[in-house]
């Protein structure tokens, strides 16, 4: 049982380790796709260089877009000519450079895509969508596209804007107060990683636009920065309880509701202050004031210090009053590069007494310092409540002119007609890859199927470095609740096979057999004795059952045992003497 116990342990710890440390990022029904995808080997097994594949769009998607060999900056996509507002001139151009080109650490050959290639430098760049996307017209919203920080990044983002219908603003004039309805992707600068979501939203009532930010995520999201591996951001807004989802790479990471988890949140305060109410002159908000009355009591001596001399300590024995703490080291020798002129007359460092350290002191003693029991400070006169006190004054609630109700924030962004990059970063070589739009979930999982799902299989086969402690620490940054469940599998198996092999008892049982104790007993009586139990047995023999033991009763009618049989009394080489008395009393009687 205890073999069966810590294998059926050992196996449901073995299951729990492949469940964390297995490839979480793709749904295990997947499978049969990810060997479809997988990189390909020739008929020797060795692993073989995989090609770009083009992906198989599904259903009618406003916006996509992989580049390939012939994709051109100025044919789809156009730069910007602009110049940044509120900054010096020299840092105003939007001169960033930006290529498309196969990445320097492309897993796939032939696999294009936009570059960044400069850094410490303003970029912005624009591509208009297919398809105009008109919330109004359609109830899911979906965007989606990969980011690949080759080098890392120190500081700077990789969102993307989703600029507004409505204005005539060319493209190549495209900055940063370009109009936009929604501001989606990565951003770091130090230890503060940020995955933005942010809408611009109209006041129905002002007609004033503000940004409305989501909550920050609570997984970690420092891996998708320093990993230097490619990621899929999404984000997917619904009509249906005006609720949004943000994953990547296929994972939730941060979900709620338009309404609710949006800061400032989209509907305003339906009453605020007064701007216009001012605090009367005469309102006291003093809960507490000094008593005017009070006076300084004549016994208060404010002279007196708060620690005196204690006049009963006494110098310790053995104190020595003409040693000083520290001395000259006479092992210190001048440096020879020691110029008196330039640094002075040279005096060796100064090291502790050596004769301070057996004694109890050295130097002048001082008498320690007590509590002055006269000491009571400065005189300061009590406080009392205060009469006139009116409590924290507030201003009056008034309704808010601006006030309004949208129960369906969804309906009232703006369309979207373009797609811009407008960013800052101190790092360069940043890839962005395979943009996609739609109005379904289901569309844009199986366009990253098809390229970013690809591509993670190509980069993870073509990683020389890939091992299990890195997916570890990958696993732990992203669920630190992981080490909890590292440590169960690990050290309780170890536990219960110690405790298996070395906790369980070898030791005999302690005192005699009870066969032993019940046969010695039946020996203490005399033959005669055993003759008048015999006899007695004979007469409830007759109406025992057929299958009844012999009984040997006690002669004074308290004690019943089985009657003596050799093959159960146990063997022990001590009492061969007593075993020969009995069976000499037996063959007697």
């Amino acid at each position: 049982f205890a073999n069966y116990c810590m294998m059926k342990w050992c196996l449901v710890f073995f299951l729990m380790f492949v469940m964390v440390f297995g490839d979480q990022n793709v749904d295990e029904s997947n499978t049969d796709k990810d060997a479809d995808v997988g990189v390909e080997e020739d008929s020797q097994g060795t692993q073989s260089e995989q090609r770009f594949q083009t992906p198989n769009i599904q259903g009618n998607p406003y916006f996509v877009y992989y580049f390939t060999a012939d994709s051109s900056i100025g044919k789809d996509f156009s730069l910007s000519k602009a110049k940044k507002d509120g900054v010096d001139v020299s840092l105003s151009k939007y001169d960033g450079k930006w290529t498309t080109e196969v990445p320097s650490t492309a897993a796939l050959k032939d696999d294009y895509a936009l570059v960044l290639k400069t850094k410490a430098k303003h970029a912005a760049i624009s591509v208009p969508l297919q398809r105009e996307f008109h919330f109004v017209e359609a109830s899911q919203f979906v965007m989606q596209y990969e980011v690949k920080f080759q080098n890392g990044q120190d500081c700077g983002g990789a969102y993307v804007k989703l600029l507004s219908t409505g204005n005539d603003v060319s493209l190549t004039e495209f900055h940063d107060k370009t109009p936009y309805t929604i501001m989606f992707g990565p951003d770091k600068c130090g230890n503060d990683h940020k995955l933005h979501f942010i809408i611009r939203y109209k006041n129905p009532k002002s007609g004033e636009y503000e940004e409305k930010h989501a909550k920050k995520p609570s997984g970690g999201l420092e891996s998708y920065f320093n990993d230097k591996k490619t990621h899929v951001y999404t984000l997917v807004l619904n009509e249906k309880a005006d609720y949004f989802e943000i994953y990547v790479d296929q994972k939730l990471i941060n979900s709620g509701s338009l309404l609710n988890d949006l800061e400032p949140a989209i509907n305003p305060l339906e009453e605020i202050d007064d701007p216009n109410e001012k605090k009367p002159e005469d309102w006291d908000d003093r809960e507490k004031i000094v008593d005017d009355k009070a006076t300084k009591p004549e016994d208060w001596d404010e002279t007196q210090p708060e620690k005196i001399p204690d006049e009963s300590a006494k110098k310790p024995e053995g104190w020595l009053d003409d040693e000083a703490l520290t001395v000259p080291d006479e092992k210190a020798v001048k440096p020879k590069d020691w110029d008196s002129e330039m640094d002075g007359e040279w005096e060796p460092p100064k090291i502790d007494n050596p004769a301070c350290k057996s004694a109890p002191g050295c130097g002048e003693w001082k008498r320690p310092t007590k509590k002055n029991p006269l000491y009571k400070g400065k005189w300061v006169a009590p406080l009392i409540s205060n009469p006139n006190y009116k409590g924290v004054w507030k201003p009056k609630k008034i309704p808010n002119p601006h006030y309004f109700k949208d129960d369906n924030p969804y309906k009232s962004l703006d369309g979207i007609k373009a797609l811009g990059i407008e960013l800052w970063s101190m790092s360069d070589e940043i890839v962005f890859d395979n943009f996609f739009i739609s109005d379904s979930k289901a569309d844009a999982d199986k366009f990253s199927d098809d390229t970013w799902l690809v591509k993670k299989l190509a980069e993870r086969a073509n990683d020389p470095n890939a091992s299990v402690v890195d997916a570890v620490r990958q696993a732990t940054s992203e669920r630190p609740w992981l080490w909890i469940v590292i440590a169960l599998v690990l050290i309780l198996p170890l536990m219960l096979i110690i405790f298996y092999c070395c906790c369980k008892s070898s030791k005999p049982p302690v005192g005699p057999h009870p066969e032993r104790m019940r046969y010695q007993k039946l020996n203490e009586h005399t033959p005669a004795e055993v003759t008048e139990v015999q006899d007695d047995n004979e007469e409830k023999k007759q109406s025992a059952d057929e299958e009844g033991e012999e009984k040997v009763i006690d002669a004074k009618g308290d004690l019943e045992v089985d009657s003596p049989d050799d093959s159960k009394v146990p063997n022990d080489g001590d009492n061969e003497p007593v075993e020969e008395e009995a069976k000499t009393r037996r063959r007697k009687t």
